[in-house]
């Protein structure tokens, strides 16, 4: 059974975790000992055992950390990557991961954009995509992206699962690119424990 590690992001508190009903242009309050408050909105998912967190960047709004596994380098075969944007009026999950689609596919020879969920989870509007690059530009490797983002109140977040396969033939006319199918259910089932709660909101309650 592949072992993992339950994770609370917080990346950021001033970023995840604005203060209750307040706008993304209000401070947020002070404690006792004048810091910010801790904030009530998490997101939580799993990460593999073992994987390390390589990248941990701030970039106005957008706050993105990324793991990978032991040894992996700028040659990464698979990474996983969980980013949060905050502001005033976050985006849509299925319109943004539209635009994800639109922007990959300018990127990619063969690209495929695969629906596998669109609804709420936890009170939350929510969107799931496969991406499929046949052949990446860039790379000349196929890469094939597992996306989950959750449009919460403070923050929109989207965490995905990415795996960059073999290099391929440059001449092929076509290729639908494949992970192992028991790898790709597992992360199935793990993106589909990745949630966004709120402890001060019932509505969106957090696991015990």
């Amino acid at each position: 059974m592949r072992r993992t590690m339950r994770t609370t992001f917080l990346l950021t508190a001033m970023l995840i975790t604005w203060p209750l009903g307040a706008c993304a242009n209000t401070a947020p309050p002070a404690s006792s000992a004048g810091e910010p408050a801790e904030k009530s909105e998490k997101l939580l998912a799993e990460v593999p055992a073992e994987w390390q967190k390589i990248i941990d960047r701030k970039v106005g709004e957008l706050h993105m950390v990324e793991y990978y596994p032991p040894g992996a380098d700028d040659n990464w075969a698979q990474k996983l990557t969980v980013e949060a944007l905050s502001g005033k009026d976050l985006p849509d999950p299925l319109i943004y991961v539209a635009g994800l689609a639109e922007e990959q596919q300018g990127l990619c020879d063969h690209f495929r954009d695969n629906a596998v969920f669109a609804g709420f989870e936890n009170g939350y509007p929510t969107a799931v995509n496969i991406l499929q690059c046949g052949r990446s530009k860039s790379t000349g490797r196929p890469v094939v992206t597992m996306v989950k983002i959750i449009q919460g109140n403070e923050s929109l977040y989207t965490v995905s699962r990415i795996w960059r396969l073999p290099e391929i033939a440059a001449n092929l006319s076509d290729t639908t690119p494949e992970v192992d199918a028991a790898e790709l259910g597992a992360w199935a089932q793990t993106l589909r424990k990745v949630q966004v709660c709120d402890t001060a909101l019932a509505a969106h309650p957090c696991p015990e």
